[in-house]
């Protein structure tokens, strides 16, 4: 790498104050923002886009390849697009310049087996996952012709749009599940609630938060009688496995093993519950498990408990749901995962700042609810089960043909997998 890019710099260390996008702001690119190999600029926050001299260093004008040199994600890799040219990089992103190769080219073949191994092997010397800029420069990469590098990241590109269509579609599939639930039980959305309005002092409960009664504004176009508290029963009995049962093992489920947008618990963390320290509360197959932090609301990090092998709980971040036995647990998930109930969930939420935003059991279960019969239910679960098991196959064939794709790149370039 040290051959092939000459000039290696980390982002700034010191982030200007986050703005609302505008045309007087430019965005600022953070590790969190490098997903799949690209910039993911749906989570892209903005600055303004005057700056001092000294931030020159870390102005993109597209083109970089930038790595993550630091957390979850370190050594993960992406192209800056031209798109955002202007943007400013973070302290734990190391931006490459002028580079001889193709970035993107560089950037592929970081994220083959070969690229992993050494990335891995440099990250693992520190306490914590980081990579260096003078570690970077030590990388091997292979330098076929320009040409070839050219050929080999078109056929890329190729694999890269149809792993993105077949995810956009899976993602459709679940985006469009608020309108047909709406759509089912004879709903139209309310309208959006007002930015200015006068409340009576008698409508005050708690905190003056502003975002609480607009929120009670959407409420109140609600033709329900009922409420969620009328679904079942919230979980408020915690357990402590480390002193229940701390040799046996248990199941946790934990809230950032979630994805953004769950269709299901895809994965359960198996300890000894002498290595599970804290309360947690224990869950039973079918029970809803509903995120109470305001940015896993925003998320809809909301799934069922699957079927248990074992003594489960799950973490204390998250609302336990009970249905009572008229209630089928899959149709009341989907109806509290739509926009419009996480937009009232969000509102009663209350905290500090936006990032703290927590949700009170006592305030979910006073949210107006629908009473659905025994139909209805089935066919709102029914539909929700079919297109959870549509996205799953087409998430699986887009991961897959995209593993697969990185491997013949690894291979026209470094002959055959080697096995291991």
């Amino acid at each position: 790498m040290g051959q092939v890019i000459e000039v290696i710099r980390y982002g700034t260390s010191t982030p200007p104050p986050y703005m609302e996008p505008g045309h007087d702001t430019v965005p600022f690119i953070r590790a969190t923002d490098i997903k799949d190999g690209e910039v993911s600029q749906d989570t892209l926050l903005h600055i303004e886009a005057a700056q001092p001299k000294q931030m020159d260093k870390c102005r993109l004008s597209g083109g970089e390849l930038i790595i993550v040199r630091s957390g979850a994600n370190t050594g993960d890799c992406a192209v800056v697009p031209n798109s955002l040219a202007g943007a400013y990089a973070a302290y734990d992103l190391i931006l490459t310049f002028r580079a001889a190769a193709h970035a993107s080219f560089i950037a592929m073949f970081l994220d083959t087996e070969a690229g992993r191994l050494q990335l891995n092997l440099v990250r693992g010397r520190a306490a914590q996952p980081h990579v260096n800029a003078e570690e970077v420069s030590t990388l091997r990469v292979p330098l076929p012709p320009p040409k070839i590098q050219a050929q080999l990241v078109a056929a890329m590109e190729t694999a890269r749009a149809e792993r993105r269509a077949k995810l956009a579609e899976a993602n459709a599939l679940l985006a469009g599940l608020d309108d047909y639930l709406l759509a089912t039980l004879g709903l139209t959305p309310p309208p959006r609630p007002k930015t200015t309005f006068a409340l009576h002092t008698s409508e005050l409960t708690g905190v003056i938060n502003p975002d609480r009664y607009r929120g009670l504004q959407l409420e109140k176009h609600l033709p329900f009688t009922g409420n969620v508290g009328a679904v079942g029963n919230l979980i408020e009995e915690r357990c402590a496995p480390e002193k229940e049962a701390p040799m046996e093992l248990w199941d946790w489920i934990r809230i950032d093993d979630l994805p953004n947008q769950p269709w299901q618990v895809e994965t359960l963390r198996t300890e000894p519950g002498e290595n599970i320290r804290g309360a947690f509360f224990k869950v039973e197959e079918n029970d809803i498990l509903i995120a109470r932090l305001g940015p896993t609301i925003q998320n809809s990090k909301f799934v069922l408990c699957p079927k248990l092998h074992r003594q489960t709980v799950a973490s204390s971040e998250f609302l336990i749901l009970r249905c009572a036995t008229v209630w089928q647990p899959e149709a009341v998930l989907w109806l509290l995962r739509t926009g419009l109930y996480r937009e009232m969930m969000y509102a009663r939420s209350r905290g500090a700042t936006p990032s703290r935003y927590r949700l009170d059991g006592a305030d979910l279960v006073t949210i107006p609810f629908p009473a659905m019969d025994e139909k209805t239910q089935k066919t709102i679960a029914a539909e929700a089960s079919r297109r959870r098991d549509e996205a799953r196959r087409l998430r699986f064939e887009a991961e897959a043909g995209w593993e697969a794709a990185k491997r013949w790149f690894e291979e026209q370039l470094l002959g055959p997998m080697r096995t291991q």
